[in-house]
């Protein structure tokens, strides 16, 4: 087994723990919402308590998304499916979602101003990914050029 293989197999454990702890924060997301609330946020109007939750359930959802496009990607590239236009749109599909808890964490900031802060993370995020992809779709189009000399 080469290198790289060990490092996709962990990655894909990774991804399947990194969606196992975003399930444990689905189940308990009022409490921990809460918490952000008083704690973090220092509110303790109702408002603010749904506003926070509602957030942070999208996020979750958003979550979910980019871990299950993430896993999908990683098994492709253990299958030496590495430059294909299915791992591009993944990766799109990553980039929505970073996009839209960016959104969400924006709209989160009215409560907690740390949600601003999330949303430049993610924001960041977006960036990284819409490089890679932007790689991934020149090796792609180099790929099918040399296809087509042989």
């Amino acid at each position: 087994m080469s290198k790289n293989d060990v490092v996709i197999r962990w990655s894909k454990i990774a991804t399947v723990m990194f969606i196992a702890m975003v399930l444990v924060a689905d189940v308990f997301g009022v409490v921990i919402s809460k918490y952000i609330c008083i704690v973090w946020a220092d509110k303790t109007d109702q408002t603010s308590f749904i506003i926070n939750t509602a957030a942070f359930y999208l996020i979750t959802l958003f979550a979910y998304g980019i871990l299950v496009s993430l896993f999908i990607l990683l098994n492709n590239v253990s299958k030496d499916n590495v430059f294909d236009r299915k791992n591009t749109k993944l990766l799109g599909c990553i980039v929505a979602a970073l996009a839209a808890i960016a959104v969400v964490c924006i709209g989160g900031g009215f409560v907690w101003f740390g949600s601003w802060f999330l949303s430049i993370i993610a924001l960041f995020m977006v960036l990284v990914v819409l490089s890679v992809r932007a790689c991934f779709d020149k090796a792609i189009t180099m790929k099918e050029e040399i296809d087509l000399t042989i």
